[in-house]
């Protein structure tokens, strides 16, 4: 799942800032450290050590049980079904890792523009969090550049790039820095352009009952 959906799926309006960071922190930290979130217990007994661990393992939990799920195997293959019919300008690699990842942004998508508090909540944990802490349990984890994760998660948070989701340009800017950091080269204005044809017709087809859509998506953890 993308950022907010993990989110929506497993806050806790009475744990920590530090258990929410946790749900999405093995993603935001992938290629600089890892383990997090597979061991059942930490060394020390800290509090913002063991919230986040706890967040870090829900991450984890949530993700095996929505990637198996056939709500995940439906709507990417519906993804990857427009993915394919659309007339890109230059050569698409990967196209069923996009249809997998267009799923999870879109659901995040509808977050934003259907259930409006989501975000804003999602970034007021993010803002708590206090970057010495933080440090400490990235060093615990023999964190390849703490320094650099510091900083990107300061952008991060600072940024809030996933509450500009409703905005075309920014979804497509935003996806195609995905598949960069995956390896891929990034998508051409033009190709951005297209794209965005295609969301606008899953859109208006796979996700336009929005309500059930979202009622699925918790369904897949009853």
């Amino acid at each position: 799942m993308n950022f907010l959906s993990h989110f929506y799926i497993d806050e806790q309006s009475h744990k920590s800032a530090a258990y929410h960071l946790g749900l999405i922190l093995p993603d935001i930290s992938r290629g600089l450290v890892k383990g997090l979130g597979r061991h059942p217990t930490l060394v020390i007994e800290n509090e913002f050590f063991m919230d986040l661990n706890e967040g870090c393992r829900k991450h984890l939990a949530a993700d095996k049980c929505f990637h198996a799920s056939p709500f995940f195997e439906h709507g990417s293959a519906k993804c990857l079904e427009i993915i394919k019919q659309l007339p890109f300008q230059e050569t698409i690699h990967r196209k069923w890792f996009i249809g997998h990842i267009l799923f999870e942004m879109l659901i995040d998508r509808l977050l934003v523009q259907h259930i409006t508090i989501v975000a804003p909540r999602f970034y007021n944990y993010m803002r708590q969090i206090e970057e010495n802490n933080l440090a400490d349990f990235m060093n615990h984890h023999n964190c390849t550049d703490t320094v650099r994760f510091l900083r990107n998660f300061e952008h991060f948070r600072k940024v809030g790039y996933i509450a500009n989701y409703p905005d075309n340009n920014l979804f497509a800017y935003s996806l195609s820095r995905v598949l960069m950091r995956a390896g891929l080269p990034p998508l051409s204005f033009a190709d951005k352009q297209i794209l965005m044809e295609g969301v606008q017709q899953l859109e208006s087809g796979f996700f336009a009952n929005r309500q059930a859509l979202l009622y699925e998506l918790k369904n897949v953890f009853e």
